[in-house]
């Protein structure tokens, strides 16, 4: 069910003007297909509602909707060329954030970039990433997030995904209580 001005009222200060700028960004046609409601149309939701003086009840304790949107715009998304356009004539391209792409081959690149093309001409709008570009993902996420939150990220993880993960912690940050975490979650298997 889609939330409205009432739930926004406990951790926004202009509810109103937070739901009348969601259902404008909704129906047009930036961020995404017009009607439908994307990561990026929540992105330009936030930037427009701060621009336009809105702010937060609680700003020290921001939501996990909140929290992750803030994720989601540090991690820098982009297609495999840099852009933040990704919608084009020859279909949608693949959205990923900066450092997935840097951990991926030009292959690897290719291969979801076409996927999710082929999908977007077909009409479909989410299309699963490879099985390269989500661990290309998970790599890119862990390496961002501090010790402790990669430590808790770790414990959701499959055994063949943590396993993965960890040969990339040892090639990049190196953290010993990240490392047996997923050494841990890695012998589950």
């Amino acid at each position: 069910m889609a939330k409205g001005t009432q739930d926004y009222e406990k951790d926004y200060t202009d509810p109103e003007l937070r739901e009348r700028l969601k259902e404008e960004i909704k129906a047009s046609d930036k961020g995404g297909a017009p009607g439908k409601w994307s990561a990026r149309k929540s992105q330009l939701l936030t930037q427009e509602y701060e621009k336009q003086g809105g702010d937060y009840e609680h700003e020290d304790e921001p939501t996990e909707q909140q929290r992750s949107l803030k994720q989601w715009t540090d991690e820098d998304w982009q297609t495999a060329d840099g852009s933040t356009e990704a919608r084009g004539e020859d279909g949608t391209d693949r959205y990923l954030p900066k450092k997935a792409w840097e951990e991926l081959s030009d292959e690897e690149k290719e291969k979801t970039r076409a996927r999710k093309k082929d999908a977007s001409k077909k009409g479909q709008g989410t299309v699963a990433n490879t099985d390269e570009a989500k661990q290309a993902r998970t790599d890119a996420k862990l390496e961002e997030m501090n010790a402790d939150d990669a430590v808790k990220r770790a414990t959701s993880m499959e055994p063949d995904e943590a396993e993965k993960a960890l040969e990339h912690e040892k090639d990049t940050k190196d953290r010993k209580t990240v490392k047996q975490k997923l050494e841990k979650v890695a012998a589950k298997d």
